[in-house]
């Protein structure tokens, strides 16, 4: 694994660009549109939703040339998904084996990179010649120690990622996220990144899981709560969206590797870092400046102490300043984030103030059922046909 971290949901698509003849048609059903105007006519094919056991799901279509899959290569055929497969080979494998069953072509990987004009006539967008990712997160669990998980992100919860991207605490705080529709209109494009409570996550959708469980699979699912309970566990997940994959260069599969994702992976890790700092107290901000070597001399120190005194107090500071920017990097690294409003409620020195939470990467358990590549033989469905004009 990278550090922990494994593949939790995949999307990719594959032209095969065929000569002499089309792929089957797999779907939901077929739509055909008619333009009242000009008399045009479009066809549509939607997804086909496969089922699994555990209500594990795929969604795969196949339009006579092109074949998608979208959905999580993990969590297919299991009753739980707490650890998963680690690469991109191995979520593949999956997917190619249902593939197999459905008597449509594998997904490959890419040799070289295509360039093709835009709809616009003026840009030239970039593809390549096998399996194209447009979609795909990565995640892993920390433990954080029995009941710490909340209080855990609630710090988090004040810290701001990359350019100020403010974060988002649930009401029920179990999950902070950034970059989503909460704080950002439509939720970003680009990439979106959440921190939740795996215990609270495991207990809403129980029902849904253990679906058709056996008695074997009860008593599992109740070890697995237990062992989450136990540790404290809170899941981090990143994921990485098409216009992020296509930006660098990370869409082709076969053409990068796999840790390329490694340094944005580590942004939540940098978070942990800045809030595992010594007890924060306003009347100790110089001094903690000082002694971290973060400031060289007393006069800087207490310039940004002041700025901490103005933001903890809700004073207006002009963030388009460069001495805002210059202090709000200071205290960054004691774990206070400036550009986000005060909450004394979530604020990181109550954290550290009361204990130490020490993070860490869990480990499964001796008796946990791992992945494995499933051997199923599928028959492909008929497709149906539905005309609409």
């Amino acid at each position: 694994m990278m550090n922990g971290f494994f593949i939790d949901k995949l999307n990719i698509v594959q032209n095969h660009n065929l000569v002499g003849g089309l792929l089957p048609e797999v779907g939901r059903e077929k739509l055909f549109r008619v333009d009242l105007k000009t008399g045009e006519t479009t066809e549509l094919l939607t997804h086909l939703k496969l089922e699994g056991s555990y209500s594990s799901a795929l969604i795969i279509r196949c339009d006579g040339s092109k074949v998608e899959v979208y959905g999580n290569p993990s969590r297919w055929g299991r009753i739980d998904n707490l650890y998963g497969l680690a690469t991109l080979d191995d979520c593949i494998a999956v997917y190619n084996n249902i593939l197999d069953g459905l008597g449509l072509p594998r997904f490959t990987k890419c040799t070289k990179y295509l360039y093709y004009q835009g709809k616009d006539g003026k840009h030239v967008n970039k593809t390549a010649d096998g399996a194209i990712i447009k979609h795909i997160d990565f995640t892993r669990n920390l433990s954080t120690g029995l009941g710490n998980e909340r209080p855990f992100l609630k710090a988090l919860s004040t810290q701001s990622i990359g350019r100020s991207v403010s974060p988002f605490l649930y009401p029920d705080e179990n999950t902070v996220e950034w970059y989503g529709a909460n704080v950002q209109k439509k939720g970003s494009t680009y990439r979106y990144i959440k921190v939740y409570t795996k215990t609270a996550d495991l207990l809403r959708n129980q029902r849904k899981l253990c679906r058709d469980a056996t008695e074997d699979d009860f008593q599992y699912f109740d070890d697995l709560l237990q062992f989450t309970v136990t540790n404290g566990v809170i899941r981090e997940e990143h994921s990485f969206k098409r216009e992020y994959l296509h930006r660098h260069d990370l869409f082709a599969y076969g053409l990068f590797e796999q840790n390329a994702f490694n340094q944005e992976l580590q942004v939540i890790t940098e978070l942990r870092k800045r809030l595992e700092v010594s007890n924060m107290k306003y009347e100790t901000i110089a001094d903690q400046l000082l002694n971290e070597k973060i400031c060289k001399s007393r006069q800087s120190a207490n310039s940004t102490q002041m700025y901490y005194s103005m933001w903890l107090h809700g004073e207006y500071m002009d963030k388009t300043k460069s001495q805002y920017r210059e202090h709000k990097s200071r205290l960054l690294k004691l774990g206070i984030d400036i550009s986000q409003k005060l909450d004394i409620t979530r604020a990181p020195l109550r954290l550290k103030a009361s204990q130490i939470i020490e993070v860490n990467i869990t480990q499964p358990p001796s008796w946990y059922r791992h992945p494995e590549i499933p051997t199923l033989t599928i028959t492909p469905p008929k497709p149906q046909l539905r005309l609409v004009a």
